[in-house]
C-alpha cells in the first residue's frame, strides 16, 4: 500500500537525464518516419483466428477472429473468414482455437520499477510471506534449489527466520572486497507467526513478540552486524528498518551522525516523529521512499545497464499475467530514466517491450507540489513521441498502511505496540498520522487540474479517506481535465456516505485494493483492529451499487500482480490462513469476510465486475477512449487466455480462476507469446 521510489536520480546516467531535462525522451529518438505506421491501410498485420473473443463492447459482444494493421489498431473484428480476406502472405496469423481473447489487462495501480527492481536476487534478499514474484515452491517443477528462499518460494514464519537469513547474507557480504550492504526486501511483521524467543508467550503472535517494528530496530540490527549497512523494505513500502552504518549512509537531517551543512536529507511529512523515528533505526513514509530510492540507486549505478533489463523482466512478469499496460504509481526522474532506457527506439511493431507503461508523476523529495507538476511536465516532454509510455497523472498521499499503523483512522487502533505507544511522540490513544491533511489536498487537486492533470489520491484510514473525499467535494467547482478522472485509491474503510458525496461529484473513480483482503485480512482482524472495522473493508460492492467506476488494483510490489487472483479475491472475499499464522478466533475473524453473523455485509462482486475492474472501468479511470474493449478503431490490446473466465462453471465456482493460463499477449498490434504458458499457474498460496 504505498509507493517506491526505485532509484534515485543520480543513478541514471547523466547523459540521459540531460536528455530528459531537454526534453527530448530516449524513447523518441529512433521513430520510425510516420509513413512506416501508415502504410498499407486495412491490410492486416496480425490476425488471430478462430477464437471465443469477448470483446465487452456492446455492439458486438463476441467474435471469433480479430485483423490489426500496422499501426496496431483493430480493423476488424469478426468471424475467421472477414478477418482472413485483410490477411496476405505477410500476415502474422496466430491460431487460437480453445482460447478466450479479452481485451488486454490495464493496470490501475502499481509500481512496476519497485517490481522489478526487487527480481535482483543477486543484490536483494527476500524476507517475504507472500510470494509476490510467482516463484516455485519446494517440490514443484520449477524448484531445483529446494532450500534457497532467492529461487523458491519458502515464507519467512516468524522473526527467528528473518534473522537466520539477514545473518547468512551479511556473512556473504563480509566475503566482498570491499563489503557490500545486506538489501532485503518485503519484511512484513504484521504476518509474522509465534517466535521461539516468546518463551512466556507461547500464542503469541507478530508484534506481541520482538520484531523490528518494536522502536528498537537500530539496536537489533547492530546486534547483527555494524561492519556493513543493513537496509530492510517493508510489504508496504511505507516502513523500512536500518543499522547505524545504513542511517549513517542516508544522511538524514537530525539523526545520529547526520551533516550540519545543510547537505542532509529533510524528511517532508511529519518531521519531528520521522526524525524521531530515525533515531531508533524505523524510517516511516516518505523517509523510506528515499531510502529505498538511496539504496537502490547505489546498485544501479554500480550496475550499468542493470535498471533497464530489470525493468524488462518485470514488463514480462506483468505480460505473463495478462497485462498489456502497466502503472508507474510514483514516478520521478529516476523512473523516467530507466523506461527511457528500456524502451529506446520502441516503436509496434518489432519492440521487445512487451506492454505500455502510465507514469503517475510524483516528487517525493520535497513537500511542495509545484515540484510533482513539474515532474509531471518533465514526463510529458520526455515521452512526447513514445508509443508505449506516458504520463497519466499526479500523485498525492492521505495516510499510510494499516498493518503497518500509519493510517490514519478515526478512532484509536484496537491493539498498539511500541513505539506507536510512545507518549510525547505520539498522541494516546493513537490513531495514526495524516500524511497530507484535507486542507493541502483540496490545494493540490486545485493546482494539478489547473495544470491539466487528474490526481491519484493514496487513502487507507477511515479518517485519511473522508479528507480526500471532502477536498474532492470542495473542490468540484475545478474538476480535473475533460474525460479524466481522479482515482480515489485503495480506500480500505470507505463509508457508503463517502461514496455518495463521490457519486454527487461524478468525476471520481474508486481503485480498490481487493487481494488485501486475502494477505492482510486475518492479521488485520485479530491483531491490528477489530472485526467491526475489517471484515467489509475494500468494499467493492458498495463502489458498484453506486454506479461509480470501479477498477482493482494490486499496488506491486505490495501484492502480486495478477488480475485473475485479484479478481477472485474480489469474487469471493477468501482469506489467507498461514499454517504459521494461526487464526484464534475464527468465529470474530472468519476466513470469508462475507455475510458474518456478527458484522453483516457482503462485498463480494461478480466475475464479470472483475474483468470489467482492469478493462472497461480502468479504460474509464485513465480517461482512454480507445482501451478497454476489442473494437475496430481501438487500439490491438489483448489478452488470450486458455480457458473462458465467464464460463458459467466458472461464475459457479471462482475457485476455476486457478486454472486460467495466460497463452500471451497483443500490444499495440504485437504479438508476445508466453513462454510460461506450457506450466501450470503459480497462484499466490
Amino acid at each position: 500500500m504505498e509507493t517506491r521510489s526505485v532509484v534515485q536520480q543520480s543513478a541514471v546516467p547523466a547523459a540521459l537525464l540531460s536528455t530528459l531535462f531537454a526534453l527530448a525522451g530516449c524513447a523518441a529518438q529512433k521513430t520510425p518516419p510516420p509513413e512506416r505506421a501508415q502504410a498499407f491501410p486495412g491490410i492486416a498485420r496480425l490476425v488471430l483466428l478462430n477464437a471465443n473473443v469477448i470483446t465487452l463492447d456492446e455492439a458486438q459482444p463476441v467474435a471469433e477472429a480479430i485483423a490489426i494493421d500496422a499501426r496496431g489498431k483493430i480493423i476488424k473484428v469478426g468471424n475467421t473468414f472477414e478477418v482472413l480476406r485483410l490477411a496476405t502472405r505477410t500476415t502474422q496469423r496466430v491460431d487460437a482455437t480453445g482460447w478466450t481473447i479479452l481485451p488486454g489487462f490495464i493496470d490501475p495501480h502499481s509500481h512496476m520499477a519497485g517490481y522489478a527492481m526487487f527480481t535482483d536476487i543477486d543484490h536483494w534478499l527476500d524476507v517475504s510471506s507472500i510470494n509476490i514474484y510467482f516463484k516455485p515452491s519446494p517440490g514443484a517443477p520449477g524448484c531445483v534449489t529446494p532450500t534457497d528462499p532467492q529461487r523458491c518460494f519458502i515464507p519467512v514464519q516468524n522473526q527467528s527466520d528473518v534473522v537466520a537469513r539477514l545473518r547468512a547474507a551479511v556473512a556473504k557480504a563480509l566475503l566482498n572486497t570491499p563489503p557490500t550492504p545486506v538489501l532485503a526486501f518485503n519484511y512484513d511483521p504484521s504476518r509474522l507467526g509465534h517466535d521461539p524467543s516468546c518463551v512466556s508467550k507461547p500464542r503469541s503472535l507478530s508484534f506481541e513478540c520482538t520484531t523490528f517494528e518494536n522502536g528498537n530496530a537500530l539496536a537489533q540490527l547492530d546486534a547483527i552486524t555494524t561492519d556493513v549497512p543493513i537496509y530492510i523494505t517493508s510489504e508496504s513500502g511505507h516502513i523500512s528498518y536500518v543499522n547505524t552504518p545504513a542511517l549513517a549512509a542516508l544522511n538524514i537531517c537530525g539523526t545520529k551522525g547526520s551533516t550540519s551543512d545543510g547537505n542532509c536529507h529533510k524528511p517532508i511529512m511529519n518531521i519531528n516523529v520521522e526524525t524521531a523515528l530515525a533515531n531508533m533505526g524505523q524510517l516511516d513514509e516518505d523517509l523510506s521512499l528515499y531510502a529505498t530510492g538511496v539504496f537502490q540507486g547505489q546498485v544501479l549505478k554500480a550496475n550499468p545497464g542493470l535498471g533497464a533489463k530489470l525493468l524488462q523482466n518485470g514488463a514480462e512478469i506483468y505480460a505473463q499475467h495478462g497485462y498489456t499496460l502497466a502503472q508507474e504509481g510514483a514516478a520521478g526522474l529516476g523512473e523516467f530514466g530507466l523506461y527511457a532506457e528500456a524502451t529506446a527506439g520502441c516503436q509496434r511493431p518489432d519492440c521487445a517491450f512487451p506492454l505500455s507503461a502510465a507514469m503517475i508523476a510524483y516528487d517525493n523529495s520535497s513537500s511542495d507540489f509545484a515540484k510533482t507538476i513539474a515532474m509531471g511536465e518533465a514526463g510529458r516532454a520526455a515521452f512526447r513521441d513514445s508509443q508505449l509510455v506516458s504520463v497519466q497523472a499526479l500523485k498525492s498521499f492521505a495516510d499510510g498502511s494499516l498493518q503497518g499503523y500509519t493510517g490514519y483512522l478515526k478512532s484509536p487502533y484496537t491493539n498498539v505496540f511500541p513505539p506507536f505507544t510512545l507518549g510525547g511522540l505520539f498522541a494516546q490513544p493513537y490513531v495514526g498520522l495524516p500524511d497530507v491533511p484535507q486542507s493541502e489536498l483540496a490545494l493540490r487537486l486545485r493546482a494539478a487540474h489547473a495544470a491539466g492533470y487528474p490526481m491519484i489520491i493514496h487513502q487507507i484510514g477511515d479518517a485519511a479517506i473522508s479528507d480526500a473525499v471532502n477536498a474532492v467535494v470542495a473542490t468540484r467547482d475545478a474538476p480535473p481535465p475533460p474525460g479524466k478522472r481522479d482515482t480515489m485509491l485503495h480506500v480500505a474503510m470507505i463509508s457508503g456516505q463517502d461514496l455518495d458525496q463521490l457519486k454527487s461529484v461524478g468525476t471520481t473513480a474508486v481503485s480498490v485494493m481487493s487481494s488485501n483482503v486475502y494477505f492482510y485480512g486475518l492479521p488485520e482482524c485479530q491483531m491490528v483492529l477489530d472485526p467491526q472495522r475489517i471484515l467489509n473493508v475494500y468494499p467493492a460492492r458498495s463502489v458498484l451499487d453506486r454506479g461509480l467506476p470501479m477498477t482493482l488494483h494490486s499496488d506491486s510490489p505490495v501484492e502480486p500482480p495478477y488480475p485473475l487472483f485479484e479478481i477472485w479475491v474480489a469474487a469471493t472475499r477468501n482469506v489467507q490462513q498461514p499454517s504459521w499464522y494461526p487464526n484464534h478466533n475464527p468465529s470474530d475473524c472468519p476466513a470469508v469476510f462475507a455475510n458474518s453473523p456478527k458484522v453483516p455485509g457482503d462485498e463480494r462482486i461478480g466475475i464479470l465486475d472483475g474483468i470489467k475492474a482492469f478493462t472497461t472501468s480502468a479504460a474509464m479511470q485513465y480517461g482512454f477512449t480507445d482501451r478497454g474493449a476489442i473494437k475496430e478503431s481501438y487500439i490491438g490490446d489483448l489478452v488470450l487466455l486458455s480457458d473462458n473466465p465467464l464460463d458459467p462453471k466458472v461464475i459457479a465456482n471462482p475457485d476455476l480462476l486457478k486454472t486460467i493460463r495466460t497463452m500471451g499477449t497483443v500490444s499495440y498490434g504485437q504479438y508476445f507469446p508466453n513462454r510460461t504458458a506450457s506450466m501450470p499457474p503459480v497462484w499466490p498460496q
